[in-house]
């Protein structure tokens, strides 16, 4: 007598329900705690005519809102950085923690976002300025899921 179709059919469910666990010691293992990130910022600055970049344009960190405190932290420092020949100014964890805005910092001395909700966001405001032109100011998001940004503000 050769199988239906319908025998293999619940045959095959039988060995599939039967595999099935229900036991607690069959759940899946908890997932690792979520763990703090580090953050930067790469901005481009760009002609706001033609969307060329434009080098030797001056990036400054101004001040900060954190999340985690929620307050704004003022830059003590007045250092400015230049763009490159590409337009490009890299802000990464170190300089970032350096600005004195506020971030956290790990144990080397990294701005890092944590993943709870009440620290996981930070909006950083920049100041764009060349000679000839007045300074022109952005807020920049960073989160804990986007902690490394990719911004190209336009100038002037």
């Amino acid at each position: 007598m050769t199988p239906t179709p319908l025998r293999r059919l619940f045959a095959s469910l039988a060995v599939l329900l039967s595999a099935a666990c229900g036991h607690s010691n069959c759940d899946p293992p908890p997932l690792p705690p979520l763990e703090p990130r580090p953050v930067s910022i790469l901005v481009e600055v760009v002609d706001a005519v033609s969307g060329l970049p434009l080098p030797a344009v001056r990036v400054r960190v101004l001040e900060a809102y954190q999340e985690w405190s929620d307050s704004y932290y003022d830059s003590p420092y007045q250092d400015v950085f230049l763009t490159d020949a590409d337009g490009l100014v890299f802000l990464d964890e170190y300089m970032l923690s350096w600005q004195d805005v506020g971030f956290r910092e790990d144990g080397i001395g990294r701005a890092m976002l944590y993943p709870e909700f009440y620290e996981d966001e930070a909006d950083v405001l920049v100041e764009v300025d060349a000679d000839g032109f007045p300074p022109v100011l952005y807020s920049i998001t960073l989160r804990w899921d986007l902690p490394d940004v990719y911004v190209q503000l336009p100038f002037p």
